[in-house]
This record gives C-alpha cells, sequence and structure tokens, in this order.
C-alpha cells in the first residue's frame, strides 16, 4: 500500500510555527466536518498527515481542549466535541444578533474590491452545488470577507470563532439541494443589501439567511 503523498508546504505554512499549522487544521476540519462531532483524534495518524511530530499535535490539542472544541475522554482519549439541541439553540441566539451587528457595519464600510469578491464567491458557489465539503468552504469563504468587512477586527475575530463552533453540530446542511438553492438566493440578497449601503436593509437579508440556516441545521439534530 502506498502512502499518499503530501502538498508541498507554502511560504506562509513554513514560517507559521508548527503547533499553529496544526490548530488550524484542525480548526479547519472541525468547521467543515472533515472531523465530525464525537470523533476520536488519533494523534499518530494526524502527525503523519501533517508531516510533523506528535509534540505540536499535543500542544494544539491542548489549546483546543481550553477553547471547547474538542474534549477529553475517560482513559485520556479526545474528541471532538458534540453540541446538544439546547446548547445549539443558545449558540445561535448569540450568534445571529452578533451577525445582524456585523452586517450592518459592513453596510457602511464595505467596499466595492469586497462586493466583487463577494459575487466571485456567489459564482463559486453555484458553480459547486454537486458538492458539499467544498460548498461549506465557499461559504465559509463568503462570511469571512462579510465579517472583514464590517471593519471591526474584535467583532469579525468573534464571528470567526463562532462559526468554526457550528461544525460541533450534527449534520451536513449542504447535503440538502433545496437549502443550496436556499443559501445561493440568501447571499445574493444579502450582497444587493450591501451593494445599497442600507443598513436596515442588510439587516433583513443577513436575519432572513440566518433563520433559515438556523432552522436547516437544527433539523437535522
Amino acid at each position: 500500500m502506498t502512502t499518499p503523498k503530501r502538498p508541498e508546504p507554502t511560504t506562509a505554512q513554513q514560517n507559521t510555527p508548527l503547533t499553529d499549522q496544526a490548530m488550524a487544521y484542525l480548526r479547519d476540519a472541525i468547521q467543515t466536518q472533515k472531523i465530525n462531532p464525537g470523533q476520536e483524534i488519533d494523534f499518530a495518524a494526524l502527525a503523519q498527515k501533517l508531516g510533523m511530530s506528535r509534540t505540536p499535535i499535543r500542544e494544539s490539542i491542548r489549546q483546543l481542549l481550553t477553547e471547547g472544541l474538542l474534549e477529553l475522554l475517560p482513559g485520556g482519549a479526545v474528541c471532538v466535541t458534540e453540541l446538544s439541541a439546547a446548547e445549539a439553540e443558545g449558540f445561535y441566539h448569540v450568534r445571529d444578533e452578533l451577525e445582524i451587528v456585523a452586517a450592518r457595519a459592513a453596510a457602511v464600510h464595505i467596499s466595492d474590491l469586497e462586493i466583487e469578491m463577494l459575487k466571485a464567491n456567489l459564482a463559486l458557489f453555484d458553480s459547486a452545488r454537486t458538492e458539499s465539503e467544498k460548498l461549506s468552504q465557499i461559504d465559509n469563504q463568503f462570511h469571512t470577507i462579510l465579517h472583514d468587512a464590517c471593519n471591526n477586527s474584535y467583532l469579525s475575530q468573534t464571528l470567526r470563532r463562532l462559526r468554526i463552533r457550528i461544525g460541533l453540530l450534527q449534520g451536513r446542511p449542504f447535503s440538502n439541494p433545496e437549502r443550496i438553492n436556499e443559501a445561493y438566493k440568501e447571499h445574493s440578497s444579502i450582497i444587493k443589501a450591501l451593494e445599497s449601503h442600507d443598513p436596515d436593509k442588510a439587516q433583513r437579508a443577513i436575519a432572513k439567511h440566518y433563520r433559515n440556516a438556523r432552522k436547516s441545521r437544527l433539523s437535522l439534530l
């Protein structure tokens, strides 16, 4: 059996501490559910996949344990945290309120370049309708652009952390073609609202999007 060839690290990755590289990989894997809620972390397999020793893997896992993305099991094993339906409701209540604040600010501060980036992202989303994992990554990029446009680094960083925690919920929302169609239309409406630079329109568009996303995700629990 041949060992899969690891991709060559980029210059940015080469200059990033190994612990940070491992944390970035795990956060992305949790957010996109490459690693599922409740799944145990295989230290040896992860170290081999990332081409590093177990020491930075352990350090990254210690950090993610403190962030609540991972939890320690009896016997010392570590798994991805699972959120209950009640915990998910509380999470969404906080997240949705902050998203509205960010959308209103983005409507005021967003640049023409960021609008074009959102439109390009929408086109990518449309072309990847049959690839649920890729859709999740594109969706995350859409919201990262939106968060950066709010011109408030503390708010955008907080929302990024909250989006990672969405990966702790069971189910893949983009496995449902109906939800894919709805999300595409909602993203399009958000872009149009931001183009108008009207905070009220942006609030209505983002509130509808997250209301539908929350309903779809919770139905999978």
